[in-house]
């Protein structure tokens, strides 16, 4: 095991290689929104501070005569103000204060990051208020671009400021109050209801802010947990944060309780970077374990697509990044102590980066064995800890029956740590928390419930089978033969061990060039949400499970929610997948408009009635009348004729036709399908990645043409005689202070009433010129060439 904690770990590409995948600045409104909604069913408190100083940071120091007193020691903070400056500048210098041989945090530095960003009031370019740093790794983060998210990767624990006490989502219920009757979500004013993309609420945008932060910095160190403070006014709460949730304190008064905080830094300064919430079990490789996967992957690469020079760097780039290569360990499920077989995989860029809070926050690697030097697929995942049986014993299953086209098991097993953990015979398991405490008799009701929280186990599993996914087809040819291949999987794991997939989905069909054929193969992959059938055909657990994009008609119904799924659903959804595949990469006479209009329809809708969900209607639509596939025209017509066909196996596009069931059996899908493979000329390189639009859901507030300053408040006393009472709360106040103008002008100089006014004129000269930037960013997004489910927008996966 390592001593310390892996930082600043690279994140996945997007398909074009050029930036971080699903990051996109103009989407931060809708991933905030998302987190927010998340984070209300995964969230308990409010805790006690002193039960929560001594549950997660119970090891005091013995020696503390180099603790500097904590008296006064925030007496500078206002309990409340109009903007953040006033409360992040004292409290930076509190928290760093120290002499020759006394401090609050031995070791550590708080720095002011929110100005590092280059617009730091943009809701997509927000950085915390103060990170926390080790001494060395401020020096990194300053000498760091301010475009850059090197903040993120460095932080061991961040510091958000909001300027009121209004500005906390949560109510802290009274001293001895009914905890099963208090709602801790704090009843929020029609402050910005509307439907417009940009309203939030202050409470909600700084509690957004809070669980957006600590998913990207999870997401780019490897780390079990996480720490954080906010501050509103002089009221702060201490987060633990996991992947089952997030533990919330009660606030204190840091100018009345001063030592409740100076105890946690202390606490926190002494801690290992176990107790700080790093993975031990992954750590920094040797520049001789670097070369070895550097040119293990670079080979790999070569074989899978054929290319060299500057294309093979290029393709490189989206699992390696130079200086950013780790060694992860991989226990066996079933080893005993001493653990003697432990398998060691170097790693580095994922090709899928975890970009929720809660769940199983999914790794995916290519990885190099450390002593073989092959090639391998390792999945780091953190799975359902109530699960009886583990993808990887599906796979072994799978292996050894026989079933076709399903990757080659290598190892799999639980991660064992020394943090976080829980004991499992004499095995110390990688498991989540949070979940542990939502029956606390401190724990409130949020949105009138009480809330649910799973416990998650940390698993790594390693398969042999290496490959692209299907988003990276390079025509007709292989889109067609390589689903066939998936199908021929289906068949195998049904008839050899009476399992279906529950999960079709384009990125789970991944593209394998093997030696001696021309076509690469297809595998299905992700077997972890498979499930056996009964006699009757259906999965022995009910419940909507998979990619919802995909999903058969009677899977997306509202009245089928709780249905199990069959063998049938998996075989319609594998159609929706060659129909997705083809209207995205292959040439064919729709219009971007048309095109973002039929897949939002068919593969992204998704209604809400009376707490059900349900969906599926233009799928619906299509089987009876081709309401939308008969818009299309492919270029190729042995395409064309293939989804038409398999259309007509499911459901004849006239009513007035017979249906013949007996169509739409395995056994004649798989002789239609096998046949037209044999019979038709297929093309072999006609890929073409068409545009759609992600115009509707950018929020066009957050985005600027030029970096701006950070707004510099207006002094106290300005305030003060502008006439401003502190002690009032306002409900714009967050769009004064925290946000820039229409225009996008800088607040930089603004230090009374009249110059803020003064900058109103400015605002309505640049009004038509700004009109004119959106516009001009629209037209450039609606050519974008990347497809929405890429971004995280419409690819919502149901989980069971």
């Amino acid at each position: 095991m390592a001593s310390h904690g892996i930082y600043n770990v690279p994140m996945a590409l997007n398909p074009e290689l050029s930036c971080e995948q699903g990051l996109e600045p103009g989407l931060a409104m809708a991933r905030v929104k998302r987190h927010i909604s998340g984070s209300y069913k995964t969230t308990v408190g409010p805790m006690p501070v002193e039960s929560f100083l001594q549950e997660f940071l119970p090891n005091t120091p013995v020696d503390s005569k180099g603790r500097l007193s904590s008296r006064n020691a925030f007496m500078a903070i206002p309990p409340h103000t109009d903007h953040r400056i006033h409360i992040s500048q004292p409290l930076i210098a509190a928290l760093n204060k120290k002499t020759s041989h006394k401090s609050r945090c031995p070791g550590f530095v708080f720095l002011d990051t929110a100005k590092r960003s280059v617009r730091p009031t943009r809701l997509g370019y927000a950085k915390p208020d103060i990170c926390c740093f080790t001494i060395d790794h401020a020096r990194i983060v300053r000498k760091a671009d301010r475009s850059s998210r090197a903040e993120l990767g460095y932080a061991d624990l961040f510091i958000q400021v909001n300027p009121s006490p209004a500005d906390d989502i949560f109510v802290d219920p009274p001293i001895g109050a009914n905890t099963t009757e208090h709602e801790l979500l704090r009843q929020l004013e029609d402050e910005s209801v509307s439907e417009d993309a940009a309203s939030l609420s202050d409470a909600e945008r700084a509690w957004g802010l809070n669980v957006s932060f600590a998913t990207e910095i999870l997401a780019r160190q490897h780390r079990l947990f996480l720490f954080s403070i906010s501050l509103f006014g002089s009221l702060a709460r201490i987060y633990r944060w996991d992947r089952a949730g997030c533990i919330v304190s009660r606030t204190f008064d840091v100018r009345q309780q001063p030592d409740l905080m100076t105890d946690f830094l202390w606490r926190y300064s002494a801690l290992s970077a176990a107790g700080r919430g790093f993975d031990l079990s992954v750590r920094m490789a040797t520049s001789t374990q670097e070369a070895l996967f550097r040119d293990a992957i670079t080979q790999h690469v070569a074989g899978q697509l054929e290319i060299a020079g500057e294309e093979l760097d290029k393709a490189v780039s989206a699992h390696y990044q130079p200086g950013h290569v780790s060694l992860m360990d991989v226990y066996p499920q079933d080893t005993s102590p001493p653990y003697s077989a432990v398998h060691q995989y170097l790693v580095s860029r994922p090709i899928v980066s975890p970009l929720h809070l809660e769940g199983r926050s999914t790794r995916g690697y290519w990885a190099v064995n450390s002593s073989s030097g092959a090639v391998a697929f390792l999945k780091d995942t953190w799975r359902l800890s109530a699960s009886h049986e583990l993808e990887g014993d599906f796979l072994r299953r799978l292996n050894e029956l026989g079933v076709r086209n399903v990757p080659v098991l290598a190892v799999h097993g639980d991660v064992l740590g020394c943090s976080s953990m829980s004991s499992e015979g004499n095995r110390s398991i990688q498991r989540t928390l949070t979940g542990a405490y939502q029956s606390k008799s401190w724990a409130c009701s949020i949105n009138d419930e009480r809330v649910h929280i799973n416990e998650y186990t940390h698993h790594r599993l390693v398969c042999s089978t290496v490959g692209y996914s299907l988003h990276h087809m390079k025509g007709t040819e292989e889109l067609l033969h390589a689903t066939h291949d998936a199908f021929v999987a289906m068949r195998d794991a049904l008839s050899k061990d009476s399992r279906i997939h529950r999960d079709l989905s384009a990125g789970n069909i991944i593209l394998v060039k093997e030696p001696g054929c021309n076509i690469r193969k297809g595998y299905l992959i992700d077997w972890e949400v498979s499930d056996r059938v009964d006699d009757a055909g259906e999965a022995l657990h009910a419940g909507r499970t998979g990619t919802w994009a995909f999903m058969s008609i009677r899977m997306l119904s509202m009245d089928e929610e709780y249905s199990k799924q069959t063998f049938a659903d998996d075989m319609e959804a594998l159609v929706y997948v060659v129909l997705y595949c083809a209207l995205l990469y292959t040439a064919h006479n729709l219009s971007i408009k048309t095109l973002t209009q039929i897949k939002e329809k068919f593969f992204d809708d998704i209604e809400v009635f009376q707490g059900q969900t349900g969906g599926g209607g233009a799928k619906l639509a299509n089987s009876f009348i081709r309401s939308y596939t008969s818009l299309v025209r492919f270029d190729s017509a042995a395409l064309q004729e293939w989804i038409n066909t398999a259309l007509d196996h499911h459901n004849p596009r006239s009513q007035a036709l017979k249906v013949d069931k007996s169509k739409w059996a395995p056994e004649a899908v798989d002789a239609f399908w096998t046949e037209f493979l044999e019979t038709h000329e297929l093309e072999r390189d006609n890929r073409r990645v068409n545009r759609v639009s992600l115009a509707a859901y950018y929020d066009w507030n957050s985005l600027s043409d030029s970096p701006r300053a950070f707004p510099t408040p207006a002094p106290k006393r300005a305030l003060l005689a502008s006439g401003s009472n502190s002690g009032e709360r306002h409900s714009k106040r967050a769009r004064v202070s925290s946000a820039e103008p229409a225009s996008g002008l800088s607040l930089d100089g603004i230090a009374d009433t009249a110059a803020a006014g003064a900058s109103i004129s400015k605002c309505s000269l640049n009004a038509s010129r700004r009109s004119a930037r959106l516009h001009s960013k629209q037209a450039c997004l609606e050519s974008s060439e990347q497809p929405k489910s890429q971004l995280g927008v419409g690819a919502f996966r149901v989980r069971p």
